[in-house]
């Protein structure tokens, strides 16, 4: 009888961890606005920019808002190329500007994508903007407050330069005594704290892991 209840108990637990998990709210929210089938065939991935509401960190460990859009920039587009996507770097596309006696237009979808199709071979754009890239304070064993970054950002066809997917991520790292199921999301299982970049990066590999295969 009693391993009966023992193991009713257990079953009544893993039950109870599953429905859980499927509660669990999306890493990121995602929209598809446009079918273009080859979409990631070249991504070119054009400089991230701080939004107007940008969330400053506190000394010593805050960054800019210039630096925080760079280093998305750069997480981003190492996690296309991570799933093997292949990539326009962001300074490739600052130097071919450049080459034409121009200043690379972060945020004209038009002009940026006429130039990465044209001498890139590119097939779509991303545009992203930077809305929090705040450090944790303290280590991976213990914070005194978790790092925290959000951003958004959106994949436009190259050719039309319509927009065909965006994503945004906002996320602040929560604690496994906070809340388990949460916490077991993050690389690591929950078991430390996350930095910003790492944060970031996963962020980032999840927004690229949503985009669906109508888009692929």
């Amino acid at each position: 009888m009693a391993l009966g209840r023992l193991r009713r108990a257990a079953l009544c637990g893993v039950l109870a961890l599953a429905g859980c998990a499927t509660l669990s709210p999306p890493v990121v929210d995602t929209a598809v606005l446009l079918s273009s089938p080859d979409l990631l065939k070249k991504v070119a991935v054009v400089p991230f920019v701080p939004d107007s509401a940008f969330h400053v960190s506190p000394p010593p460990a805050g960054v800019s808002a210039a630096d925080a859009a760079d280093l998305v920039t750069r997480f981003v587009a190492e996690a296309f190329a991570e799933r093997r996507i292949a990539v326009v770097a962001p300074n490739d596309l600052i130097v071919a500007f450049e080459a034409e006696g121009k200043v690379l237009p972060r945020e004209d979808v038009a002009a940026v994508a006429a130039l990465a199709a044209r001498q890139f071979g590119a097939t779509a754009i991303v545009l992203g903007r930077v809305m929090r890239y705040r450090e944790r304070e303290g280590g991976a064993r213990g914070a005194l407050r978790p790092a925290s970054v959000a951003f958004t950002l959106t994949l436009y066809e190259a050719s039309s330069g319509k927009r065909a997917y965006q994503a945004r991520f906002d996320e602040t790292q929560v604690a496994l005594s906070e809340n388990l199921f949460l916490a077991m999301k993050y690389p690591g299982g929950g078991s430390r704290w996350l930095t910003a970049a790492e944060l970031t990066r996963w962020g980032a590999l999840e927004a690229i892991d949503a985009i669906p295969d109508s888009l692929r």
